[in-house]
């Protein structure tokens, strides 16, 4: 597990929210002894797009994002949230070696996803998911 190098991919639009996720996160992979490379990109939406970019064939690829969609009075929450989710699972399911674990939070408010980044920490959570699953595949 030495060699392996995860990239956490963090959407920083709510910077409050991401920057306890990211650092949460980055605790789970120093103490598992795991190699990391923070990548940031503008929105969840960009997320995806900088996986395709960084995939490499004949490699194992390891993500982790982190990012946080608030829900507002239009349609736009649904379609960022469920468009991405759809994306990631395609990126998975379409490139061998590949395994991203999610931790978006998708919140109806602000003061929601505020505590999803504390005490119930989205990043632990796909930290710790990413460490399991490699245990189990690789």
């Amino acid at each position: 597990m030495r060699k392996l190098k995860i990239k956490i991919v963090v959407a920083d639009y709510y910077k409050e929210i991401t920057n306890p996720l990211t650092q949460s996160c980055i605790e789970i992979l120093e103490q598992s002894k795991l190699k990391y490379e923070i990548l940031t990109v503008p929105g969840v939406y960009e997320i995806p797009q900088m996986i395709k970019w960084k995939i490499k064939p004949n490699n194992y690829n390891l993500f982790i994002v982190l990012g946080c969609v608030i829900k507002g009075e239009t349609y736009h929450f649904e379609v960022i949230s469920d468009s991405v989710g759809k994306a990631l699972l395609d990126i998975v399911n379409q490139n061998k070696n590949t395994l991203i674990s999610n931790g978006i939070i998708n919140a109806y408010n602000k003061s929601q996803a505020i505590k999803r980044s504390k005490s119930k920490n989205k990043g632990i959570e796909a930290a710790n998911a990413m460490v399991k699953m490699i245990e189990c595949l690789i």
